[in-house]
């Protein structure tokens, strides 16, 4: 008896999850295709027969990464995800990828791409002073707020040689930096206001190699009130204005895209 109330609770906190993501994905207009696509996807990853070992190997750095100095953890629980969508790039650990993270923190999400491709090299980006949910301190207190960036640099100092460090914000490294077509794997994880994830979206597509991914962390993320201001409206806007070049590869908490094409199709 215990055991069948255990198993209708956990049936009935999956479906209240699956209309809240229904809700943010209409109410912060996406479009058809995009919700559609969703659902299949997540269907499809749930019955995949890889998913065995992507929890494996979720589970194998979450131990190494206690050797490492966080105060909380926003990202392992994406690493299927992340494994998922390496498959479908034919990305393996020895793929030597020119990688970008806008949005770093204290680095667990750089630590992971640097410690699983032995060869890639990593610029990570960040202004290391916190997005609007960390100056409100609603998120985290003072105290850890002014201790970040040093954290960052403990935590990915083994790897320095092959990573490069940008502190400012994201506009300002698109302005100092910007060259097309020169990352394999972008990583956007920012501020998650939506007037910056959509320049973020559209800078870090035109630095994109043709096949390259892009990762958007947040999708389902609320944080301000009117929920066009929050991440998915962007990434909706941004789907909608590049859909004849990408193709969605996962779509979990994550959303990743592959550009399919350097330049939009022309119609006849």
């Amino acid at each position: 008896m215990i055991i069948k109330k255990n198993k209708n609770f956990y049936v009935l906190q999956m479906i209240k999850h699956q209309l809240y993501k229904l809700g943010i994905l209409i109410f912060s207009n996406a479009p058809l295709w995009l919700i559609l696509t969703h659902f299949k996807i997540n269907f499809l990853h749930n019955i995949s027969p890889h998913r065995k070992a992507m929890k494996k190997n979720q589970k194998e750095f979450r131990e190494f990464s206690k050797t490492l100095n966080f105060d909380n953890d926003w990202f392992t629980e994406n690493i299927p995800t992340w494994l998922m969508a390496f498959q479908k790039s034919n990305y393996d650990r020895n793929s030597k990828l020119n990688c970008l993270e806008i949005g770093s923190w204290q680095g667990l999400s750089a630590v992971f791409i640097l410690n699983y491709f032995k060869k890639a090299k990593l610029m990570c980006v960040d202004t290391w002073e916190g997005a609007d949910e960390h100056k409100s301190l609603d998120m985290i207190s003072k105290d850890e707020l002014s201790k970040v960036e040093t954290i960052f640099d403990s935590n990915l100092f083994k790897y320095k040689d092959r990573l490069t460090k940008y502190q400012g914000t994201s506009y300002e490294y698109f302005n100092d930096f910007f060259e097309k077509d020169i990352f394999d794997l972008i990583y956007v994880d920012g501020s998650h206001n939506s007037d910056d994830v959509i320049v973020d979206a559209i800078k870090a597509f035109e630095m994109l190699k043709v096949n390259g991914i892009i990762i958007f962390d947040d999708y389902f993320w609320k944080y301000y009130p009117n929920l066009r201001d929050n991440p998915a409206a962007a990434i909706n806007s941004f789907v909608r204005l590049k859909n004849h070049q990408l193709k969605v590869v996962c779509f979990d908490n994550q959303l990743v895209v592959r550009k399919i094409s350097s330049s939009i199709r022309s119609v006849d």
